[in-house]
């Protein structure tokens, strides 16, 4: 019996001082981004985009790694994204993290009209973000995606989507 204890009251201390737990970080922003196709007359200067999403994942010491689900309002349509995360939290001021998104869906209402679907191929995206304010975070983040637009009776083609986004984040250790 006294074994079966020894043997709790270790793992609970053990997991009280791993300095791991959930990491949950809702986010909301603003940004720009630019598409180039294979074809010129369908390249985009710069649109505005707005966006709400969260990171969840886990924490231990200075790395976490997750999950990240974004929900984004663009030009004619809006877009989410599900992205698998890695990042460092430095203990003073600043915190650094990279996606790799594996699902993406854009829905374009001019790109309906002309009977294109955007067939996601790729995406990655890293940022940085600001930890100097109390509970919050002030991030930059750089995206940067591939989808292949595929039509029924014309040949398909690549479009690039580069952006950048300003989010603020109300990071959670648990």
């Amino acid at each position: 019996m006294r074994i079966i204890l020894l043997g709790i009251m270790s793992v609970m201390l053990f997991t009280q001082s791993s300095f791991a737990g959930l990491l949950i970080d809702p986010y909301i922003g603003a940004g720009t981004y630019a598409t180039t196709a294979d074809l010129a007359a369908a390249d985009d200067d710069g649109n505005s985009m707005s966006m709400v999403g969260a990171r969840v994942g886990y924490s231990f010491i200075l790395v976490s790694a997750g999950i990240d689900y974004q929900m984004a309002n663009v030009v004619d349509g809006k877009r989410t994204n599900m992205s698998a995360f890695v990042g460092v939290d430095l203990p003073i001021l600043f915190r650094f993290w990279a996606e790799y998104t594996f699902n993406s869906t854009w829905e374009n209402d001019d790109l309906d009209d002309r009977n294109y679907e955007a067939a996601f191929q790729s995406g990655t995206s890293i940022g940085v973000g600001f930890t100097g304010l109390p509970l919050l975070s002030l991030n930059l983040e750089v995206e940067s995606m591939k989808y292949k637009l595929e039509h029924d009776s014309s040949p398909d083609f690549d479009l690039d989507w580069a952006g950048y986004v300003f989010s603020v984040s109300f990071p959670i250790d648990l």
